[in-house]
């Protein structure tokens, strides 16, 4: 199990930057090789070097989410596939959005209510303070950024769409016959992501 960590709240979308380092590493490049060519031609196209290795260091954990398998079915998939698989890798990597996921998200959406609202999102936290006194000793300043983070990388998956300032619609994913057909043999969580439907 994953430990808590605030670290997500300075993960970004991130899609250009795993677009640039998948294909680097399917093609067997080392770590240390694709940095190296990140850094040679500022392939993020970031000011500094530090700020590089910094994003560089989030953007290879994700990508170390998908093995080959899924890494092609990143590379060759449409739009929407790339985004589910995003949402994935981001959940495979944080534990508070990925029980977000399972006990908000899906909870709701199963027990009909296809719809989260902000006071969720306050509940669930106020929850996580109670079951870890890691999250509970988070200052106010970071549990309000991983407040904001979460949603954010649900609505750029496309899972949740915003009808008001506190009222979110839960929306499926939808994932070609490829990827589904690749979930329902080897992976969970994908077909998780995908029975919100």
């Amino acid at each position: 199990m994953l430990e808590y960590s605030a670290g997500f709240t300075s993960e970004g979308w991130f899609q250009n930057e795993i677009n640039i380092v998948l294909p680097l590493k399917i093609e067997g490049l080392p770590r240390s090789e694709i940095l190296e060519r990140v850094l040679e031609k500022n392939l993020f196209q970031l000011r500094s070097e530090s700020s590089i290795k910094k994003r560089f260091q989030m953007v290879y954990r994700r990508t170390e989410t998908f093995n080959t398998e899924l890494a092609k079915l990143y590379i060759n998939g449409s739009r929407l596939d790339q985004k589910a698989l995003l949402l994935y890798s981001y959940l495979k990597c944080y534990r508070l959005p990925f029980e977000f996921f399972n006990e908000v998200i899906l909870y709701n959406y199963r027990n009909n209510k296809p719809f989260i609202q902000n006071i969720d999102v306050e509940f669930f936290i106020e929850r996580k303070e109670s079951e870890s006194e890691k999250v509970a000793g988070w200052r106010p300043e970071t549990k309000k950024r991983l407040r904001s983070s979460i949603l954010m990388f649900f609505k750029e998956g496309g899972m949740l769409q915003e009808e008001n300032s506190d009222t979110f619609r839960i929306h499926p994913l939808h994932l070609s016959s490829r990827l589904k057909s690749y979930a329902i043999k080897h992976d969970q969580l994908l077909c998780l992501l995908s029975e919100v439907r």
